[in-house]
């Protein structure tokens, strides 16, 4: 059997929770909160920045579009000039810097 990667987030008043990377699309960052969106349509918000997060995720699994979106490589569609499209068709922009790494 394949591992698979965790992300573990520990929220306030000491609850933890663990999400699957299989299950995450993508990260939104919300300035001081970043926003979890996954597969089943549903989100959830986190009291940690997008950076903390990017330090805690599998680089191998996730990333880095811009300062705004933190992305699951297996949910990328197309990977064009100014944009990706994901597997459900939402459109998300690169920054100039990012698209460098990506190309």
């Amino acid at each position: 059997m394949i591992p698979q990667h965790i992300f573990q987030v520990q929220f306030k008043l000491g609850k933890r929770a663990t999400f699957f990377a299989n299950d995450i699309i993508f990260f939104e960052g919300e300035i001081n909160y970043t926003r979890i969106h996954f597969t089943m349509g549903k989100t959830r918000l986190i009291s940690k920045t997008l950076s903390n997060v990017e330090e805690r995720v599998n680089a191998d699994c996730f990333l880095r579009i811009n300062r705004k979106y933190l992305v699951n490589q297996k949910f990328i569609s197309k990977i064009g000039r100014k944009s990706i499209v994901l597997l459900d068709g939402r459109i998300l922009p690169i920054s100039r810097r990012k698209r460098l790494n990506l190309t």
